[in-house]
């Protein structure tokens, strides 16, 4: 039998799932575009070619990393408009479940989404351009006769396998991670701020959910901390709406995976 508390859990899991799939699915993009540029280094590797056809591999090369800007566009607007969708449930289906006889069904406007979403293109943009500044730097010089075909294939692959494709994976995936939780908790917020008007008592409580590498002992802390919902919550002397707050500093949103959740004490 479903209660208010194994409802919020049960969207919470989804969410979780949804984050974990939706890093997976960018990293397999990216591994698909590392793989098209060793094949076309690899074709450079093998010819010594003249600066129209290191012109030509510099333009395929640019083509792949567009394509695949576009894909992970695409790919980030679909997951975060699901992340808006689930931050918004996880307000509704306690609700309904509690009877508290309320209409669950107001229209919560995707502006805000919008702007997020944005912002998330805008991150990933930076990735492909740091995908293609080695790229393009190496590619040129072969262009110029400063260095061979098969020199700038070396230089290249190296640089690409000895560190900046797993950077750009380790980044790809915290971007992933980090913007679709912030989506998730904003339109939960906002959606606690419209049900509060109508449900006497409504608060919300920050619930620390883990970290991929070291918990944040002040978000530990904070762990099942209960406020009123349009007041902000204490995270170690840092005040803080919900978990990925934009206006909080930096080092306090990037790899966070604490949740906040509507909290009322008759739910016990």
């Amino acid at each position: 039998m479903a209660t208010v508390n194994s409802e919020i859990r049960r969207i919470l899991k989804a969410k979780d799932e949804a984050i974990k799939s939706g890093a997976e699915s960018m990293l397999e993009l990216l591994k698909e575009l590392h793989k098209q540029i060793q094949a076309e280094l690899g074709r450079a590797a093998l010819g010594s070619w003249d600066s129209y056809h290191l012109k030509q591999s510099l333009d395929s090369i640019e083509y792949q990393i567009s394509n695949f800007t576009a894909k992970a566009k695409a790919e980030a607007a679909g997951l975060l408009k699901d992340a808006w969708a689930k931050g918004q449930s996880l307000v509704n289906a306690p609700l309904i479940e509690a009877g508290s006889g309320i209409y669950t069904g107001f229209y919560l406007s995707t502006s805000v989404l919008d702007t997020l979403t944005s912002f998330t293109f805008h991150k990933i943009e930076n990735l492909s351009a740091y995908a293609w500044d080695t790229i393009k730097s190496e590619l040129t010089l072969g262009m110029l006769g400063a260095k061979t075909p098969a020199e700038i294939a070396k230089a290249i692959g190296k640089d690409i396998d000895a560190g900046r494709f797993s950077s750009i994976a380790y980044r790809a995936e915290v971007i992933t991670r980090t913007e679709m939780g912030r989506v998730f908790s904003t339109a939960a917020q906002m959606r606690m701020e419209e049900a509060a008007k109508y449900v006497d008592g409504l608060e919300k409580e920050w619930i620390h959910a883990g970290h991929p590498k070291k918990p944040r002992e002040t978000h530990l802390l904070a762990h099942e901390q209960h406020v009123p919902v349009d007041e902000s919550f204490n995270i170690g002397g840092i005040e803080m709406m919900y978990p990925r707050d934009p206006a909080a500093p930096l080092d306090e949103i990037i790899n966070c995976g604490c949740d906040h959740q509507p909290y009322h004490a008759r739910w016990a």
